[in-house]
């Protein structure tokens, strides 16, 4: 039996967790997942920019760092500007779950990379290599990662940023953490954010737990992030999207179920 912890939000975990069970099916497992957030969210005002002026503004490119981002972005525009269009850019995502977000929310066409889904590949596209004088949009989080914006500006974009939303640590009842770690076998994790508050949250008698687990996180940046004896017990997915985390999951299950059977 394996039981999942998926540190993601419910409503987008949910395609996570029939990738999950469906992988499972084929192989004849027992599964069983759980999905939390150890990420609360809310709506961001930026102060730096006013929604009716972004919507106005002529955009070559704009680029949606993650759902969240599209959820919150269209959320503001029915608000504070119902009656303004979606700019008329080319739109880009990361992965393909937050292309699909924001295609519902901008009514156009949005380009990710196929294969990998990261910040990496995704400025590896041959569009964006030539991008001098060009204006491009970026809505994220209130102080999200600046890569994306630097390299961008480095090819010479001009960048502007808004920012919708925020993130605060989401607390974790003593209960609830104590039947995680009796319970839990394996954690999968997609988001800096998730993996750093969930690691602070973990008290001092609960990192054997962490080391005893298997982990799938989802790019090479996260693995960075873990202590080592977590990084060894990790699996990297190609992406954070469902169907490379699936996948990576089932690696991890066999390199798992090997090392059990070599104790046992």
């Amino acid at each position: 039996m394996s039981n999942v912890l998926i540190l993601r939000p419910a409503d987008q975990a949910a395609e996570l967790q029939q990738a999950l069970q469906r992988r499972a099916g084929e192989q004849q497992l027992e599964l069983n997942t759980e999905a939390a957030s150890m990420v609360a969210i809310s709506s961001y005002d930026d102060p730096n920019h006013s929604l009716t002026e972004i919507l106005s503004a002529n955009w070559d490119a704009a680029l949606m760092v993650s759902v969240n981002a599209a959820q919150y972005f269209a959320q503001q525009a029915h608000q504070w500007a119902p009656g303004l269009p979606m700019p008329a850019a080319r739109w880009y995502a990361v992965g393909p779950t937050s292309a699909r977000a924001i295609k519902a929310v901008v009514g156009r066409p949005v380009t990710c990379s196929w294969r990998r889904h990261n910040s990496d590949t995704l400025l590896a596209l041959p569009e964006l290599k030539h991008i001098a004088d060009q204006r491009w949009l970026l809505v994220r989080g209130h102080g999200g990662r600046e890569l994306l914006a630097d390299t961008l500006r480095a090819r010479g974009a001009e960048v502007t940023y808004l920012e919708v939303y925020q993130r605060q640590p989401q607390p974790v009842s003593p209960t609830i953490m104590t039947r995680w770690q009796r319970e839990m076998n394996g954690i999968m994790v997609s988001s800096a954010e998730q993996l750093g508050y969930f690691l602070a949250a973990v008290p001092k008698e609960g990192l054997s737990w962490l080391t005893s687990c298997y982990w799938v996180v989802a790019s090479t940046r996260l693995a960075d992030l873990m202590p080592p004896s977590i990084r060894s017990r990790a699996v990297i997915a190609d992406s954070a999207a469902s169907f490379a985390m699936a996948e990576a999951w089932q690696q991890a299950i066999m390199k798992f179920k090997e090392e059990t059977d070599h104790d046992n």
